[in-house]
């Protein structure tokens, strides 16, 4: 990490409000995929509300945290939100864990 002495930001877009993307992830067992509940959390006063949301709902788990860049309509269960993100707390595990692929120079032919 480096800081980088600035001047006061003139931002092209600025969110006041903020709908925060919150995932909790658990693995059941060693060896087993990452099981993931996500949650969209809207109408936080700031950031120290939703960490205080993440502490009091995390048991335990594994935890991400974002800031979504672009304001969008709460949609149901099924509608994934497509809003980019930015991080602000946390990493996602399954890009921790590496999955070894072997190609084969051998030929397969068909009947």
């Amino acid at each position: 990490m480096r800081d980088i002495p600035t001047v006061h930001a003139v931002p092209r877009k600025s969110v006041d409000a903020p709908t925060y993307r919150v995932n909790f992830w658990q693995r059941p067992a060693p060896g087993w995929a990452w099981s993931l509940d996500a949650y969209a959390l809207s109408g936080a006063d700031d950031i120290s509300e939703v960490l205080q949301w993440v502490d009091e709902h995390a048991r335990g788990r594994r935890v991400e945290v974002f800031a979504e860049m672009d304001e969008e309509s709460d949609g149901s269960f099924q509608t994934p939100r497509k809003s980019g993100l930015v991080r602000l707390l946390g990493s996602n595990p399954n890009a921790e864990d590496s999955v070894t692929f072997r190609l084969t120079a051998e030929r397969i032919d068909g009947p």
